[in-house]
């Protein structure tokens, strides 16, 4: 019983960390896999944008659209990779 209760308080605490992107700015695809789980949204970035994918998207750009859940569309593939900044900034592509 202890075991359920504390996997359910885990989900429930990481969901509330959880955030989303910030409306107009571009991101690596490691960036907002570190900021939530967006993974789906990167998959059906790709699929929305007739791109396929390499690395899982983890050094492609993508811009935040926003949205409740966090909307994304892809931009490019970061052919040398993808620079993450800070500080309200966008990424970009090396």
């Amino acid at each position: 019983m202890k075991s359920t209760t504390l996997a359910a308080l885990l989900v429930l605490t990481t969901g509330a960390i959880a955030r989303n992107c910030t409306p107009n700015l571009d991101y690596c695809g490691r960036t907002l896999l570190e900021i939530g789980n967006y993974q789906p949204q990167i998959d059906q970035a790709f699929h929305d944008a007739g791109a396929g994918e390499a690395d899982g998207g983890a050094d492609d750009l993508f811009q935040c659209v926003g949205g409740a859940n966090g909307v994304i569309t892809f931009l490019e593939f970061c052919v040398n990779g993808c620079r993450t900044n800070s500080g309200g900034v966008s990424d970009a592509c090396n």
